[in-house]
């Protein structure tokens, strides 16, 4: 799980486990609570409004409405796709370190998991060889990051180009988790995996980069068949989208421009304070600047699991961040930078307070 559980009494204060930028209000993004106030809450279309597919297409290459199936968050998208492509005994490759819901959902439905995994020593680029080595005609989906939690590293065009080719060599469907796209520190959107091929499903939602995590809206983008059948399970589910999120979601996709110029100023404007602090321990941190994403995962020398770690916090200091043992990769932490600076700065003293009081 990406959310920590706790037993701490009272409100997490501090909460720099969150990997999406500072949420926006009912305020920013309504066009006139008026006008929400008479709208009629019954059943949504189960697919989504038509204008909400077609503001999702837009920005998809290759992508038409009839593409996209409006979901409730990211991680339903997430699990229709997966849900409704494999049975038990398939193969899933997964490129790792990665959010654990699609390795878990993959595992759960009977699949045999084969993980490769970025190298820290590399900066967490991807080694394509020994991608090419792990999908075999036996892989019914390769699972990939774009842009990488927990690394925010993102994939070139080039990479990307030859990530699909690999997969389409051998028949395997592509899943691209794409909810960090727009992120981007330099400005330049990472490449999309939408239109690289006929077996790609692409998953997204207004969570991270849009500081909409409230309105539980996300999508899918595939071709017909995988969309028709994750539209025949969603009915089992969700049934269909939030009316009212699904009105406030259509407003927020037609200012993507600057939510997305919003996320990246936040961004960049953050990560100098999480920044700074990573050099006051030069010796026990070590880390890759962030690409894409409002968070840093950082590896450390601490004799300590990061899930202790973790949890002294939360008990102690009231204090989130995400353990590495949460993406398979221990003696790590996956640190946020996306909330108001007051917050960072105190969740982060709040880890100094710790490491002083654990005396290593």
């Amino acid at each position: 799980m990406e959310r920590m559980q706790s037993t701490f009494e009272g409100s997490v204060r501090y909460d720099l486990s969150e990997s999406g930028v500072e949420p926006l209000t009912l305020d920013d993004i309504a066009r006139s609570i008026e006008e929400l106030r008479s709208l009629p809450l019954g059943y949504a279309d189960g697919r989504g409004r038509p204008e909400t597919r077609a503001l999702v297409a837009a920005f998809h290459p290759g992508a038409d409405p009839d593409n996209v199936l409006i979901t409730t968050g990211t991680s339903e998208a997430n699990f229709l796709a997966l849900a409704t492509l494999l049975e038990p005994g398939d193969e899933a490759v997964v490129l790792m370190p990665m959010y654990l819901q699609v390795h878990g959902i993959a595992r759960g439905l009977g699949a045999r998991v084969t993980e490769v995994w970025q190298r820290e020593e590399h900066g967490w680029r991807i080694d394509l060889d020994e991608l090419r080595a792990a999908v075999t005609s036996r892989t019914k989906v390769v699972c990939v990051c774009q842009p990488n939690n927990p690394t925010a590293q993102r994939l070139s065009g080039p990479e990307v180009d030859e990530i699909a080719r690999i997969a389409a060599e051998q028949g395997s469907w592509i899943l691209a988790d794409e909810v960090f796209r727009g992120a981007e520190r330099d400005g330049q959107e990472a490449s999309s995996f939408s239109g690289r091929g006929e077996r790609v499903i692409v998953t997204g939602g207004l969570s991270k980069v849009y500081g909409l995590p409230g309105l539980r809206i996300g999508w899918i983008v595939a071709p017909g068949e995988r969309l028709a059948a994750a539209w025949s399970l969603k009915d089992y589910t969700t049934i269909a989208p939030a009316t009212l999120s699904g009105i406030l979601a259509e407003g927020a996709l037609a200012t993507r421009d600057q939510l997305v110029e919003r996320a990246r100023s936040l961004v960049n404007g953050r990560w100098p304070l999480l920044e700074a602090w990573a050099g006051r321990h030069p010796n026990e941190l070590r880390w890759t600047q962030p690409a894409a994403g409002s968070f840093c995962f950082f590896s450390y020398t601490w004799p300590v699991d990061s899930v202790v770690l973790s949890d002294r916090l939360i008990r102690d200091w009231s204090t989130m961040v995400v353990p590495g043992a949460h993406f398979l990769a221990e003696r790590h932490l996956r640190v946020g930078f996306g909330m108001p600076p007051r917050v960072l700065e105190a969740g982060l003293a709040s880890i100094d307070r710790l490491l002083a009081e654990m005396a290593f």
